[in-house]
Order: structure tokens, then C-alpha cells, then sequence
């Protein structure tokens, strides 16, 4: 029945008394990640807000979109249950209306492999940059390593073999090709949620959504995907 679902995916959850604001006003978004799919509902982590847990009532009525490779889609959900697998703390989400594939550009994600580096702000830098949204003149730091999986104009997913708080920000950098231009994007990103990758205990899974981008680098991140998924395609089709 949700077949277009995958265990491990983003979901993000607005409680529809708080539906996103259209006109840029704050949004309050919960952030969660599917850990199990049955035949009529979809078991997630318990969702959090800025690196805190959220505990959400039974029978409260949420606004999810589900995040796959390439698609979100979007579903009104009730609250059938609450649980716990070990020590994660879940929510069992029954769908009351059908999956509907909810794409906007800025929000295709390309899969990719991309070298990057991250360097995560000091409490003093967070403050400089929570007042003015830059960083200051004499920011210098050791960078982190990092692999770039998927990317979109809205933020991207990384590898790496440092864990980052949830609700941080750090600066992260990497390459792209624009047309005929190369460009080496530097980033400030916020920490949506970090843990241990499934398959080693040795990687960590961060997933980052960019701030205060300016709407330049948006277009050229959008630019790159869509020309990286035409060339795909030509692949695909042996051109």
C-alpha cells in the first residue's frame, strides 16, 4: 500500500493546527525518519524540534510528507499509537488520505557522491551568526570530511565520521558545475538530525538543510541537479 515509501526516510510533520506558512513566517516543523512500513500504517521515530523529543498525543491529526530518492509525497495522518523499539522512542501514523506526490525544484534530490568539508560553529560564532546570519571576518576552523549523497536546492544528506548536534549550524563546502561555469559552494546548513548509519558503525548520517542562502546559489544548486538528471536520463536511454 506504500510501496512508494522507504524504511529510513525523511518525514517532516506539521500538526495542521500549524500548517506551513506560505509567506516565509516560521514554520514549526517536526522532523522524523520512517523505521518500519505495515500494511495500513507507517512506524516512525518519535518526531523532535530542535533536538528535542516531541511527544505526540493518539489521535492528533498531522500533515506528513515523506521523503524518497527523488519524490515527497504528502498525506494527512492520524495519530493511532505511540511505542518503544529499545531505546527509541516511536509513532504509529495511520494515513486518512492517499499519498500524493508533492515535488516542488527546490526539493528534487539528486543522488550523488560529492567531497565535502564542514566545519561547525563555536557558541560564540552561532551567536554572531543567530544576530547578523554571517559569519564573522576571522572564521577559521580544522575542516571535517564529508560525502556529499544527495543534494537539493533545499539542503543536502552527508556522510561522515563525526556526529553533529542536532539544531547546530555549520559551514559546509563543495564543488559543482553550472553550465560552463565551476563553482565551490560555501554553505551555512543546519543539523535536521545526525545518527549512526545502518550499515557502519563507524559513519554518521547527517542530514542538513541550508539557511540564509542567497536565491544565487538555490538557482545554481537547482541548475546542477536538473542538468545532473538530464544526463542520467540520456544515460538511461543509451544517447
Amino acid at each position: 500500500m506504500f510501496e512508494q515509501l522507504v524504511v529510513g526516510g525523511k518525514v517532516e510533520l506539521f500538526k495542521k493546527s500549524r500548517r506551513i506558512k506560505e509567506n516565509g513566517e516560521t514554520k514549526e516543523m517536526l522532523v522524523s525518519q520512517i523505521m518500519d512500513i505495515n500494511d495500513e500504517t507507517i512506524i516512525c521515530t518519535m518526531p523532535s524540534r530542535q533536538g528535542k523529543m516531541i511527544v505526540l498525543e493518539v489521535g492528533t491529526l498531522i500533515e506528513a510528507f515523506f521523503y524518497t530518492g527523488n519524490y515527497i509525497y504528502k498525506s494527512d495522518c492520524t495519530v493511532k499509537s505511540r511505542g518503544k523499539e529499545g531505546n527509541i522512542f516511536t509513532v504509529e501514523l495511520r494515513p486518512e488520505t492517499a499519498l500524493v506526490k508533492f515535488q516542488r525544484r527546490e526539493f528534487y534530490r539528486l543522488k550523488c557522491t560529492i567531497d565535502a568539508d564542514i566545519i561547525p560553529l563555536t557558541d560564540e560564532e552561532r551567536k554572531i551568526f543567530d544576530v547578523t546570519g554571517k559569519l564573522p571576518d576571522n572564521f577559521v576552523m580544522p575542516e571535517d570530511k564529508g560525502i556529499i549523497v544527495d543534494i537539493s536546492g533545499g539542503g543536502l544528506r552527508l556522510f561522515s565520521k563525526k556526529q553533529y548536534d542536532a539544531d547546530s549550524i555549520v559551514n559546509v563546502s563543495f564543488p559543482i558545475q553550472v553550465g560552463d561555469r565551476s563553482r565551490y559552494m560555501k554553505l551555512m546548513a543546519k543539523v535536521v538530525m545526525s545518527m549512526r548509519n545502518q550499515n557502519s558503525d563507524s559513519v554518521y548520517d547527517s542530514r542538513l538543510q541550508f539557511v540564509n542562502m542567497q536565491k544565487e546559489d538555490t538557482e545554481d544548486i537547482v541548475k546542477y541537479v536538473f542538468a545532473q538528471q538530464r544526463m542520467i536520463r540520456k544515460k538511461e536511454r543509451g544517447l
